[in-house]
């Protein structure tokens, strides 16, 4: 009989075999019925944590046809100097990802006043107007070399803005929105007794203003000198003009006055970008020299 009713246990309750063989004691109650087993303990919620802070997005407007500063290539992405710095300084600030659209200057200024980009990634100098509506980083994103495009009939005396001035030659119109008038306008200033000759204008194409410049009506045309190297070989192949640098102007990228800690974070890195050597890097890739190099 207990060997029986071992054998049932052991079939019932996976006892082992063992249990069976063991030494008969006195007899024992039936054993109870099995009950079921507690249920465990729910574990104490935990509270959602996510591994990281997701990145703010930062919404930029970028000029589509600025080369080599920014510009839309022929499969629809954007290249240019500025895109390369701002695309880095982004990569080194996790907190924020940079969202682009290409549009032309008007349109981001438009978008700048309106709220609808951050800011605005283009070829911006400085002015006093400029100053109190947006705001302005601590250091230019890049720049250009600006120079005069002179009649080579004034090569031996015109190597320098101030021969330019004393000779007495005359300039193309500038705009009165353009960088260079306000440069212009400070060196009369400051020169009084050689003062540059020249008057405001409409916006013309620097292609032209070279026209203008061989055909003799003006004696030079200011313009960048990455204008000059583009337009040299169609608008001057005969060699008719040659290029006078003076000065390096910055630009910068805008940003709405309410942006003071993202331009912070920016001018931080760009601090480091500078010493390192890395925005000399980036410029020469684009402009082939080094423009940094031109600024105070």
């Amino acid at each position: 009989m207990k060997k029986l009713l071992c054998i049932l246990l052991s079939t019932m309750l996976l006892f082992s075999v063992a249990a069976c063989n063991a030494t008969p004691q006195a007899e024992t109650p039936p054993p109870a019925p099995a009950q079921p087993e507690p249920a465990a303990p729910e574990a104490p919620a935990q509270e959602n944590t996510p591994a990281e802070q997701a990145a703010e997005k930062v919404l930029m407007g970028i000029n589509s046809a600025q080369p080599p500063a920014s510009f839309v290539k022929e499969d629809g992405t954007i290249g240019g100097q500025n895109y390369a710095v701002m695309t880095l300084i982004d990569e080194l600030l996790p907190q924020y990802e940079f969202v682009y659209e290409a549009v032309d200057q008007d349109a981001l200024l438009l978008g700048l006043d309106s709220g609808k980009y951050a800011a605005a990634v283009g070829n911006f100098w400085y002015n006093e107007k400029r100053n109190e509506k947006y705001l302005f980083p601590q250091y230019p994103i890049g720049g250009g070399v600006e120079g005069i495009a002179v009649n080579r009939k004034y090569f031996d005396a015109v190597q320098s803005l101030d021969d330019f001035a004393k000779e007495g030659l005359k300039l193309t119109p500038q705009e009165t929105s353009g960088a260079m008038y306000d440069v212009f306008m400070q060196y009369n200033e400051d020169h009084p007794d050689h003062p540059l000759k020249f008057s405001a204008g409409e916006v013309t194409a620097s292609g032209e203003q070279m026209k203008w410049v061989k055909e003799g009506r003006y004696d030079g045309a200011a313009m960048f000198a990455s204008e000059f190297d583009e337009l040299k070989s169609t608008v001057d192949a005969d060699d008719k003009l040659y290029f006078v640098p003076f000065y390096a102007v910055k630009t910068w990228v805008l940003y709405t006055k309410d942006q003071t800690e993202l331009v912070k974070a920016i001018d931080g890195v760009m601090a480091a970008l500078k010493d390192d050597g890395t925005l000399s890097k980036i410029a020469v890739e684009w402009f082939g020299y080094d423009i940094y190099e031109y600024f105070d």
